[in-house]
């Protein structure tokens, strides 16, 4: 089982940010996310797409604010189950939570932030019969 203060399902923005803020109050932080590798749909899907509404950014690249938010959590040395889809949350006796991933991981830890932003990605197929 990993435990940890912290336990924050999603690898995206808001959550490589979450690594950085509690650190800055001596909290340990353990990322999970379905994805391979962290940066949500940033590092999936665009990584070479300048995006418009990021604080103090007229623009960046998508790939480039993932890599910054990775270099500004590095410090507070963040674990990281990827690969890996928050299956269920279980709520202890002692207050903690118990969340176990799509392959079985156990994560423990009295807070668990959900960063999911639009949720994990799954196949959107259209309303035709018979499709596979």
């Amino acid at each position: 089982m990993i435990k940890t203060d912290i336990l924050i399902i999603g690898a995206g923005p808001v959550g490589l940010f979450t690594i950085f803020e509690a650190g800055l109050m001596k909290l340990h932080c353990h990322v999970i996310d379905a994805l391979p590798q962290p940066g949500g749909q940033l590092s999936e899907i665009y990584p070479k797409k300048p995006i418009y509404d990021i604080p103090g950014f007229p623009d960046v690249l998508a790939g480039d604010l993932i890599d910054n938010l990775m270099k500004q959590a590095a410090p507070f040395n963040p674990g990281f189950t990827l690969g890996e889809r928050a299956e269920t949350i279980e709520k202890q006796e002692d207050g903690s939570f118990v969340v176990t991933g799509s392959r079985g991981t156990k994560h423990q830890a009295p807070v668990v932030i959900i960063a999911g932003g639009l949720g994990s990605f799954e196949p959107r197929k259209p309303k035709i019969d018979n499709l596979k």
